[in-house]
């Protein structure tokens, strides 16, 4: 009876892992195992697997964090959407590329990456490394919610005008703590909150150093989820009371790809 309660123990929370870190037949297992225990394997897909792998784990109840890093095509894609749906799965697909009709060789088009959005792949974008229209940002929100997921945004750098249509879209929008920590992005940090939450979704402030705690409060009641990755402040501090609030609003796991703390 030990014996069985640990393992189910071990067994209760989702397991994440990268497609070269087991076989094949192995993963299966674990995807079988965790679903059997209402927890779920997190696959992280480089591209080692065949498409018809990919399947059979879709089918038995993985979710699947992919990007265009796995050099798959929109077929592929439509594929593994269909056979992670059947077993109560999602895909989280994470575009690193430019967005565009006619892109580099290797990763989807915009037309590509709208089609898995409408058909329910949970879509995330960063414009660290690209940069992000807002038009675009807007539609693929729209395709996104149409299709019964959502898009996830990292902005990094200055804030833009017409990126408020995004989350009236229902997108998740993360940014650093230094962006909420300048005085002239609050009037817009403040209505993307507000209009985000409106739509289903918010704002997510990521904290790697504490900004004043006034635009902190003003960011929460306009509904802004605050994730502080700062150590625990002093019972005496004013930003205690706002850590502990902060703790209780819950963040859908969808709003972010793979981990919470994720900030590409």
């Amino acid at each position: 009876m030990k014996i069985y309660k640990r393992k189910k123990a071990l067994l209760s929370g989702d397991l994440v892992l990268r497609d070269d870190q087991a076989e094949y037949f192995a993963l299966l297992d674990a995807a079988k195992e965790r679903r059997a225990h209402r927890a779920r394997l997190k696959l992280i897909d480089a591209g080692r697997l065949s498409v018809f792998e990919l399947e059979c784990l879709g089918r038995a109840g993985s979710e699947l964090f992919t990007s265009d890093a796995a050099h798959r095509d929109l077929d592929d894609f439509i594929l593994i959407l269909a056979a992670t749906k059947k077993g109560g799965g999602a895909v989280a697909y994470f575009h690193q590329g430019p967005l565009a009709e006619i892109p580099p060789a290797a990763t989807l088009p915009l037309e590509a990456v709208r089609e898995l959005a409408r058909r329910g792949a949970f879509i995330y974008l960063s414009n660290k490394s690209a940069v992000r229209a807002a038009d675009t940002l807007a539609v693929l929100a729209h395709d996104a919610r149409r299709g019964g997921s959502r898009l996830g945004y990292y902005h990094h750098g200055a804030l833009f005008e017409g990126l408020e249509e995004a989350a009236n879209r229902g997108a998740w929008i993360h940014i650093l703590g230094d962006v909420a920590a300048d005085l002239r992005n609050f009037p817009l940090l403040g209505d993307l909150a507000a209009a985000a939450a409106a739509a289903g979704a918010g704002l997510v402030v990521h904290l790697e150093r504490l900004v004043p705690v006034e635009i902190l409060s003003d960011l929460h009641v306009a509904g802004a989820y605050l994730l502080f990755q700062t150590p625990p402040s002093d019972y005496r501090s004013p930003y205690r009371a706002l850590e502990e609030k902060a703790s209780r609003r819950r963040l859908d796991p969808k709003a972010c790809y793979l981990y919470r703390e994720f900030m590409r």
